[in-house]
């Protein structure tokens, strides 16, 4: 529970009006300019969200806003000696403009978390009176699901039956790789116990509803941070894992990628046909596939603009597959939205396709339920300790799986004792930037295919080191979390264009990492921050990002920063000294939004007991049958969107499992699925 005094509650309260203000316009029919977050009960929802996350978020919550309603914080910005609740509004605009770009990090930081939360609840949030009343000016309409998956419910295990279960192996984690690891081993034979401790929602669940979906099916409410706020993190947490919320690219590990981790770390099967049986294996199984009824416009400006400029630009692969009957302009209108939960199941995920396969052999699954430790007994793994609400359960098995994903695998290792120098480092994020362009035409990129077009002109800048550049889904909460804001009128301007902004993003290899560590409590914490090597790569993309919007025919490019730079129109001339200005912009901590949809590295796989916590067949170097099968096994950043990369490592590790047990005959794709 967040713990506002009334003076914090009248902080919130006056920052909400500022980022957003209730403005007078002679032409304003249906009040949006005139509306304000008071209306919409917007502090009244960042409490009651924010109340829900970790001790740490409500605690620096909770000071950030005791600094703001203190008199004290007239020195943080040389004005009055009085909190922001009562500076007149155009002092608590300028109180606010000199902590986005404040020399002092962390007041940058409770800027960007503020105006972060104020945007996503202000424009995404669906009050319980009815729809946004923001959306009808945004030209947004979100989808009205019906029941209509032809998937029945999966069957779910109550984990309160009793206190002690056994199987064979149990897993921890339902995603990418837990989904994969279940399906192989269950169909070996063995019995399989999955633990998630994120929610199962089922397709008539998925109400689509932004805010609503993030809050439920998204770590830490959509809101994850690294400690320092210099990256917002956005990652599954509900059964299926990324696989439920992602984007449905589905790439296969670079060749280039692949050899370094097999040269560089000890891993020859990476180069093995054998590997390349388990793509095979996951992209039949997730129906992957090119084909494309039509780009949305968003993606189609990536595209188009990158072939004019001679960049190397392709179809992304997708695990998409339309159900019997669904119209096609449905199917192509819906892909939007799966982020929010796909209601059509359209989107072939864990829960579509290898968890129903595991419980088609016998597997079992538990959600909502926290694993604290593998149970290891003569220092051999025996089993797992987990928690469902107040209910304590321990699941004896011979081989324990960990797939929780690269933040939380390397937390559960320490937290079972597990000593190894390498857990909880090399973390890498795959560092994200939006760069947005406003078109003369409806780009409405919350319809349609989210990511189908990719240029991957710069992925080797500098050896195996560049970026991708991509397009990611846009909805106004999102959108409004990553808009720049320089005052509340220009915010707000800038978010009526939404309905014809086309965003591109430059994602990131990163050689360098961050690292996993556990706070008092034993939870995990993101501790990252973006080199200048990483760094340098990243701006290249930007610059790129805008020579594609330009050549796509955008009429206006936006650096989303908190000094915003914008390009609105000139001659070659004047475009390229914008380009140029992109690398003069402050581009240390707090000071732009960063994002990172994928998380790997942490618990990494190879051949030498000093750098690698895990062998080459995944399983643990202290700790016998106890194996990692998930992205925190990979030796670096995988290059890609990193789905397929997991599945294939996943079946890597059960396949070896499944030799290990002597099992005869592997299963093949056609008989798991």
């Amino acid at each position: 529970m967040l713990k506002l005094s009334p003076r914090q509650r009248a902080a919130l309260e006056a920052v909400c009006q500022t980022i957003v203000p209730p403005l007078q316009r002679p032409d304003d029919p249906d009040a949006y300019w005139a509306r304000s977050p008071r209306d919409l009960g917007t502090a009244d929802r960042i409490i009651e969200v924010v109340g829900q996350l970790s001790d740490r978020d409500r605690k620096e919550m909770e000071q950030v806003l005791a600094v703001l309603a203190s008199p004290l914080v007239g020195l943080t910005w040389w004005g009055p000696l009085k909190g922001i609740q009562n500076l007149r509004p155009e002092q608590r605009q300028t109180l606010l403009q000199k902590w986005s770009r404040h020399p002092i990090a962390d007041l940058r930081k409770g800027f960007n978390a503020l105006k972060k939360l104020v945007g996503l609840y202000y424009y995404g949030d669906h009050l319980p009176t009815g729809p946004n009343p923001n959306w009808k000016r945004l030209s947004y309409t979100p989808l009205s699901p019906s029941d209509t998956s032809v998937y029945p419910d999966l069957e779910i295990t109550d984990p309160t039956q009793r206190k002690e279960w056994t199987a064979d192996v149990v897993i921890v984690g339902s995603g990418a790789g837990g989904g994969v690891a279940a399906a192989v081993l269950a169909a070996a034979g063995q019995r399989v116990i999955i633990v998630e401790k994120g929610v199962y929602r089922r397709h008539r669940e998925y109400n689509q509803r932004e805010m609503e979906m993030i809050n439920t099916l998204y770590e830490g409410k959509g809101l994850l941070t690294s400690v320092d706020g210099g990256v917002t993190v956005l990652a599954g947490n509900c059964l299926g894992g990324g696989t439920t919320v992602n984007w449905a690219g589905a790439f296969r590990t670079p060749d280039y990628v692949l050899r370094e981790w097999a040269e560089e770390h000890g891993n020859p099967h990476f180069l093995h046909p054998d590997y390349q049986e388990g793509f095979d294996f996951v992209e039949r199984r997730n129906a992957v596939t090119t084909e494309l009824l039509r780009h949305n416009p968003q993606n189609a400006a990536l595209y188009e603009g990158a072939e004019r400029l001679g960049y190397r630009v392709k179809d992304i692969p997708r695990n998409m597959k339309a159900r019997p009957g669904l119209d096609p302009e449905q199917f192509w209108r819906d892909q939007g939205f799966s982020p929010l939960g796909d209601a059509n199941g359209s989107k072939q995920g864990s829960v579509e396709t290898f968890l129903r396969d595991a419980l088609a052999q016998g597997a079992q699954i538990m959600t909502e339920t926290e694993v604290e430790k593998v149970w290891i007994e003569n220092g051999v793994a025996t089993g797992i300790l987990a928690r469902h609400g107040n209910h304590q359960l321990r699941i004896r098995a011979k081989r324990v799986v960990v797939a929780a994903g690269s933040i939380h695998s390397p937390a559960l290792l320490r937290r079972s004792g597990l000593q190894h120098r390498e857990i909880g480092r090399n973390l890498y994020l795959h560092p994200t930037v939006a760069v947005a362009a406003h078109y003369d035409h409806p780009v409405e990129a919350w319809y349609g295919p989210m990511m189908s077009a990719v240029c991957d002109e710069f992925t080797r800048l500098d050896g195996n080191w560049g970026c991708k550049l991509e397009t990611p889904p846009v909805h106004p909460g999102l959108m409004a979390a990553a808009t720049s804001w320089e005052s509340g009128e220009a915010y707000k301007e800038e978010m009526l264009r939404v309905a014809q902004m086309g965003t591109f993003i430059v994602l990131t290899r990163d050689k360098h990492g961050g690292e996993i560590r556990l706070d008092k409590k034993g939870e995990a914490q993101i501790h990252y921050r973006l080199s200048d090597y990483d760094r340098q790569h990243l701006i290249r993309g930007m610059q790129e990002a805008c020579r594609i919007h330009r050549a796509a025919g955008a009429q206006r490019i936006g650096i989303l920063h908190n000094q915003p730079l914008y390009f609105s129109g000139g001659t070659d001339e004047d475009f390229e000294r914008f380009v140029a200005q992109i690398p003069r912009l402050p581009w240390t901590l707090n000071h732009y939004g960063l994002f990172s949809a994928h998380q790997m590295g942490t618990c990494r796989m190879g051949g030498s007991d000093r750098d690698h916590p895990l062998r080459p067949n995944g399983e643990t170097r202290e700790v016998p049958k106890l194996y990692v099968a998930d992205a925190s096994a990979f030796p670096s950043a995988s290059g890609a969107n990193p789905m397929l990369s997991i599945q294939a490592l996943a079946y890597h590790v059960a396949r070896g499992i499944v030799r290990e047990l002597g099992v005869k005959i592997l299963p093949s794709a056609d008989k798991v699925s």
